[in-house]
């Protein structure tokens, strides 16, 4: 990090600030760069903390596997910040989450149409549950995940 902020830089990343002792001219365009190479690096869903929804390709979630991470709540802080940081210097991310995300980013309740979104298939499936009477198809509710290639039932 320092070798980008040159000798008389100081950076804080935890902190999200940087400093020059040297006046510099930028016009937004290197902050821009950085925070759009950073966010592409921080949300890459190869990594683990984000996975792409089950719907598409453009949307990014937490990912159920993340908590095999270490530090993992330390990451999600650093992302936090990260994106609080762009959004009050107007800089653009290269991601764009769930809806359910961006409701729990603004502490609002999600509902079933949240999920059409993430799980188009789940989401039909409750939605003809709360539309039609199941106690004729016995019904167990149980969820499976995928953990590290082993089928995991709760």
């Amino acid at each position: 990090m320092s070798s980008l902020l040159g000798r008389k830089g100081r950076c804080d990343p935890v902190g999200m600030y940087c400093s020059h002792d040297v006046d510099r001219l930028d016009y937004g365009g290197p902050s821009r760069e950085y925070f759009f190479l950073l966010s592409h690096e921080i949300f890459n869903p190869y990594y683990g903390l984000f996975e792409y929804s089950a719907a598409n390709t453009y949307t990014a979630q937490v990912s159920a596997t993340s908590s095999f991470i270490e530090n993992n709540l330390e990451w999600f802080k650093f992302a936090g910040r990260l994106i609080g940081h762009a959004i009050a210097q107007g800089y653009l991310l290269d991601v764009f989450f769930t809806r359910p995300f961006y409701k729990a980013l603004l502490n609002l309740q999600p509902s079933l149409k949240d999920l059409e979104s993430v799980e188009p298939e789940f989401h039909s499936s409750l939605q003809w549950i709360l539309d039609n009477d199941p106690e004729p198809l016995d019904l167990t509710f149980v969820v499976e995940e995928e953990a590290f290639g082993e089928l995991v039932e709760k």
